[in-house]
């Protein structure tokens, strides 16, 4: 099972907007298995993403992509044994409690290739 964490600059999106997307992303992201949180403070994006490793990197390729994220930073990409958000779905939190959980993943399994891995950022 493949986690990864990802800030970025939300370009243009109000919060309804914010809302929109989130909701939209959790219908798409629960047929794919991919569970996670993700927090906006307004500007600021940062989502954890857990799920089968080829399908959660494709989806980090997507988000790259994406005209409504510019500057993406991973912060992390590990392989971790057993779902850190069995039941989420993609939870709401504050980037504070984001930053907490990925840490906590982090210091359990490392950070892993985080940003070091071409095929994350081809």
């Amino acid at each position: 099972m493949r986690h990864i964490t990802y800030s970025s600059i939300a370009n243009d999106l109000n919060p309804k907007a914010f809302r929109e997307l989130v909701a939209d992303a959790r219908k798409r992201n629960e047929k794919r298995g991919i569970r996670g949180v993700i927090a906006y403070d307004g500007r600021i994006i940062t989502q954890i993403l857990e799920g089968e490793a080829e399908t959660v990197d494709k989806l980090f390729k997507t988000i790259r992509r994406d005209g409504r994220h510019s500057g993406v930073v991973l912060m992390s990409r590990v392989d971790v044994d057993d779902s850190q958000f069995d039941g989420f779905g993609m939870a709401n939190m504050t980037p504070s409690e984001v930053y907490l959980l990925s840490s906590a993943i982090i210091e359990r399994y490392g950070d892993g290739d985080n940003c070091a891995d071409p095929l994350i950022l081809d």
